[in-house]
């Protein structure tokens, strides 16, 4: 997993993000990123779970589920998954602690 400072600026199309939504106690919360703008950027929504693969959420007639979403529920960007397209145990672990923490507050 690599950190990086400013995690925005790694925010591109084509990367994975988590997020966070509010109200939306299903986590975690993965996509891949399809465009950004200044404020916002919209994402295919990602259907897994901590210990399953993840894959494009389909909806019904067969399209991704996709959103738009502000910029401020990004929780990390730019990250992969492992050879069987599940969360990769350190990246997994970051995730799990800051949805903790995110919780609590």
């Amino acid at each position: 997993m690599n950190r990086v400072s400013n995690p925005l600026e790694a925010l591109r199309p084509g990367v994975l993000v988590a997020v966070n939504i509010h109200g939306y106690k299903k986590v975690p919360v993965l996509g891949k990123v399809i465009a950004v703008d200044e404020s916002s950027f919209e994402i295919e929504h990602w259907k897994g779970s901590w210990k399953t693969k993840w894959k494009p959420w389909k909806v019904a007639g067969g399209n991704v589920w996709t959103d738009i979403l502000p910029k401020e529920c990004i929780l990390l960007v730019n990250f992969q998954l492992n050879e069987n397209n599940k969360l990769a145990n350190d990246t997994n672990k970051y995730l799990k602690d800051t949805y903790e923490r995110l919780n609590e507050s």
